[in-house]
């Protein structure tokens, strides 16, 4: 049985994949309580203490709003951390799958176009930022897969979804931004593309990884009460108008649409995002 070690294992993407991955590898997982990623000493010594087959990072600092007040913590968590992790990789000849964002791009792609893995990337943000270095430290390790993703919820974390089915029972009115496109991407859909990857083991490298179809956030907040059968109306404003309503928010991209191709290639096809929701919704209503 391979030994996996799970870097954030307790948190939304990384509890559910402890809990799915039990059950075809040995799994170690790390906390924040129980591993420090910043402290280079400590992540070698758990390394070489696991001897994992493959290490997973699903540990991120992903506040977006915070990541600009805070940038020195981002920058440590979400990018000089990945070299302790790469290092220590390359010390076992370990696999590093770690998960990174749409944000490394600038959003500014015509919304008719899609974002493809060998485009170069230009993240205006400090989280975009801060991932891009981490992006950069973890191909220091040569045997590696990136896992783009974007618009993640889970059952287990704060999430999208969880705020608008919150809000529907406190306001009858919602305001949402119609002007921002991606792929809404459950975390058990991610968790799907993870295992393939681990099972296929293709060539190493930069894999968009998020559910198929696209929208904008008012679309999927419309789908979302559609879904759970909710009246509350959706009301659709742009970026600018919500910036104007909350100044002190980071810009989002307006396209975070990731091409699938490469996964698709490799015999990965992730789930559509309105079945991945419906399934989402089914669990989370109960």
């Amino acid at each position: 049985m391979k030994k996996v070690l799970l870097i954030g294992a307790d948190g939304m993407l990384g509890g559910e994949l402890k809990e799915r991955l039990e059950k075809i590898y040995e799994v170690e997982g790390t906390t924040l309580q129980t591993l420090d990623i910043c402290d280079r000493d400590a992540v070698m010594k758990k390394v070489k203490e696991v001897n994992p087959y493959f290490i997973i990072n699903c540990a991120a600092y992903t506040n977006v709003d915070g990541c600009e007040v805070n940038y020195e913590l981002a920058e440590n968590v979400n990018g000089k951390a990945l070299s302790n992790i790469a290092d220590s990789a390359k010390e076992v000849d370990a696999t590093i799958i770690h998960i990174s964002t749409d944000y490394v791009f600038d959003g500014k792609l015509d919304v008719d176009k899609v974002y493809t893995e060998d485009m170069e990337p230009n993240p205006v943000s400090a989280y975009g930022k801060t991932k891009l270095l981490g992006e950069k430290n973890v191909e220091k390790a040569e045997k590696y897969y990136i896992l783009r993703t974007a618009w993640l919820y889970g059952i287990r974390g704060k999430n999208f979804v969880k705020t608008m089915l919150r809000l529907s029972k406190e306001r009858d009115e919602v305001t949402v931004v119609s002007d921002q496109h991606g792929s809404p991407t459950s975390t058990t859909t991610l968790c799907e593309i993870i295992e393939q990857i681990m099972e296929k083991e293709p060539a190493y490298g930069i894999y968009h990884s998020t559910c198929e179809g696209f929208t904008t956030w008012y679309e999927f907040t419309c789908k979302i009460y559609e879904y759970a059968g909710i009246k509350t109306k959706v009301k659709p404003i742009t970026s600018k108008e919500y910036k104007e309503m909350y100044p002190q928010s980071s810009d989002r991209p307006f396209n975070s649409k990731l091409s699938k191709d490469k996964l698709h290639n490799i015999g990965i096809n992730p789930k559509e995002y309105k079945e991945a929701l419906k399934e989402y919704l089914k669990e989370e209503l109960k």
